[in-house]
């Protein structure tokens, strides 16, 4: 089950918070890129090392799925359907994305700056427990905004607390960081949905289905 479900984590390009610049990605080869951009500034756009584990327990050792989570009731459309439940080990480098390496050799100072934003524990191995999810989800960042046509998301990653560096972490969270408040981001979508999604209401954002149903009645 946790090859499977790694294999669903890294198989998207990005997972997004917001598609405009607040992603988080898994590569197969245990790296990735965590992605943080904020009225046109970069404040994170660094590369990590990921490791699916298996948390013991008591001296036992513990799967990170169990079959009972693996799956909810396929009959209840309003609901997302649990594919499964992963372990993480998440270490974020100050090695630059790779995707960041044009606009690093354009603006330097810009990207030898963003290391200098956080402190020495946000570079810390940590522990997070992800869940991924199958239904149908417009991005968090949408949500509440009442928008029946928002691009919609087949795959949903939930996290037990934000891969984003928790506000102790930044040297200066004053101004942009406390605005968008990073560190709340727990939720992310993945493998864009065909239009016809857009029928129905995402299962993220009741308003929506609020909103719809004035316009149809």
């Amino acid at each position: 089950m946790n090859e499977a479900l790694c294999s669903i984590l890294s198989g998207e390009e990005d997972w997004c918070f917001d598609a405009e610049g607040r992603s988080i990605k898994f590569n197969k080869d245990g790296t990735g890129e965590l992605e943080c951009r904020c009225n046109l500034n970069f404040w994170i756009l660094a590369e990590f090392e990921w490791e699916s584990i298996q948390r013991q327990e008591n001296g036992s050792i513990q799967t990170s799925t169990s079959p009972a989570q693996a799956t909810t009731s396929k009959n209840d459309s309003s609901r997302p359907e649990l594919l499964g439940q992963l372990d993480l080990e998440i270490t974020l480098t100050k090695r630059l994305a790779g995707r960041a390496r044009r606009w690093a050799e354009a603006h330097p100072s810009n990207a030898e700056s963003m290391n200098k934003n956080l402190t020495d524990g946000a570079y810390r191995t940590k522990l997070y427990t992800v869940r991924i999810e199958r239904g149908n989800f417009i991005q968090p960042c949408c949500i509440g905004y009442q928008n029946s046509d928002a691009q919609r998301y087949l795959l949903r990653l939930l996290f037990d607390k934000s891969p984003y560096p928790p506000r102790s972490e930044w040297k200066s969270p004053q101004g942009a960081p406390d605005e968008g408040r990073f560190w709340g981001h727990v939720e992310f979508v993945g493998r864009a949905a065909p239009d016809s999604a857009r029928r129905q209401s995402p299962m993220n954002d009741s308003s929506v289905s609020r909103w719809t149903t004035c316009i149809a009645s």
